[in-house]
């Protein structure tokens, strides 16, 4: 199932009333605005972000005439609400009847990036980060890298769907206590061993339906980007076949965890620490666009770990994991 996050853009017919000089403005009962609304329904906590932008996270939209390579539109500000909409200021079609080729932005981007409205679409690689501290929503979205590209669009009363895609990969956690019944309450469960900088560069020209392409888009520098453990809300559960919930992070892709090395701690309250290790001979690579699903059974002499790999493709595993 693929992972995409939509935004429609709906637009009516325009009658033309005047002249005007200013080809983003014409005088009429309905003036050539592009109109934006996401187009599913509201997700649960358990699935943040997984299908639609959350409330109160920023967009940014460029445009450009179809026939030009010249930004029409320049970095869109947006903001999504919480039903389905967005806000922001107003921007219209060309009175020329020009298509339209849309690109969309969400992220965590460094200082100076997006700084403002009508900033040129970016030409190389822009920063963007994830946050150590995921265990809350807010800096959860935060951390999601999302992009969208649609091409060629008709000035038209037709609704224009833009598909975002997740540039990056997420780890989903729940916890069951297990042989010995060690005690789960206020246990601090953390992603180890990732960094948290990435570079981005947008393509234009990128085919977003080809993973490969969406990844070519993502490196991770090494320069002052040091592995950072990752905090993440604990879900515990007395049932994994029946739960729903986990805890989440976004982490970086294109990263590999070496065999025997710690992935997944869990500190409990006693400050004991159980370590999961990649059991793997290759290690785990981290791929763009797929979500990583561990459920931990903690022992009181170590972990029972059940992985699954999707696209948020599915394959599962299974591994062991022990006290430190």
């Amino acid at each position: 199932m693929k992972a995409k996050l939509f935004m429609t853009m709906a637009a009516a017919t325009m009658i033309l009333a005047g002249c005007s000089n200013d080809e983003n403005e014409v005088a009429d009962s309905w003036n050539g605005e592009i109109r934006l609304t996401s187009g599913v329904t509201v997700q649960t906590r358990a699935n943040t972000q997984a299908t639609q932008i959350q409330e109160g996270e920023t967009v940014y939209v460029w445009a450009d005439k179809a026939s030009s390579t010249a930004d029409y539109i320049k970095a869109w500000k947006l903001t999504a609400g919480s039903s389905n909409d967005f806000t922001g200021t107003s921007q219209y079609y060309p009175t020329d009847g020009s298509n339209l080729d849309f690109y969309a932005l969400h992220g965590n981007f460094a200082p100076g990036a997006f700084t403002e409205e009508n900033t040129a679409f970016p030409t190389s690689a822009i920063v963007h980060s994830v946050e150590s501290n995921q265990s809350g929503t807010e800096a959860y979205t935060k951390s999601d890298l999302l992009y969208a590209v649609q091409k060629n669009v008709i000035r038209s009363s037709n609704a224009v769907e833009l598909s975002f895609y997740h540039m990056l990969s997420k780890v989903e956690v729940a916890l069951k206590s297990g042989n010995g019944k060690p005690d789960l309450t206020d246990a601090v469960v953390t992603i180890v061993g990732t960094k948290l900088k990435a570079d981005f560069t947008p393509d234009k020209s990128a085919t977003m339906t080809d993973q490969s392409a969406r990844a070519g888009m993502i490196t991770i520098p090494g320069d002052n980007n040091d592995a950072t453990p990752i905090t993440i809300r604990t879900i515990t559960t007395t049932d994994f076949n029946g739960n729903s919930e986990y805890g989440e992070a976004v982490v970086l892709p294109k990263q590999t965890i070496s065999q025997n090395t710690p992935f997944i701690q869990v500190t409990l309250a006693n400050k004991a620490v159980f370590s999961y290790k990649i059991p793997d001979a290759g290690g785990l690579t981290l791929e763009s666009g797929k979500k990583y699903t561990y459920k931990i059974t903690v022992n009181q002499t170590g972990l029972t770990v059940t992985s699954k790999i999707e696209n948020w493709t599915s394959e599962e595993k299974v591994g062991d994991a022990e006290m430190d």
